[in-house]
């Protein structure tokens, strides 16, 4: 399934296409499927995938919660916030 929050493929942040990942924003076992199946992914550079202040990185958080928080307002333009937290087990915003 495509990103429910991007249409090219291209880095979300920096908009390089260069060195990209495909950044599960929910990760983990049974997540990554959930993200997989509802579209709940973007694309990263190496940087902000791994990088200091990428996703995984070791000052990541903010843009780890803005991904997150995201997501979610673009899957409820179509669900509702029960559907979400029924997928996800919480809400982010």
């Amino acid at each position: 399934m495509k990103s429910i929050i991007q249409k090219n493929k291209e880095c979300y942040v920096c908009k390089t296409t260069y060195n990209l990942h495909l950044h599960h924003i929910w990760y983990g076992t049974a997540n990554r499927k959930i993200s997989d199946k509802n579209g709940f992914t973007v694309y990263l550079c190496q940087y902000h995938h791994e990088g200091t202040y990428g996703v995984h990185g070791k000052h990541g958080d903010k843009l780890n919660r803005e991904l997150k928080e995201l997501c979610q307002k673009k899957f409820e333009e179509n669900h509702t916030r029960e559907e979400f937290i029924k997928l996800i087990g919480k809400s982010c915003l």
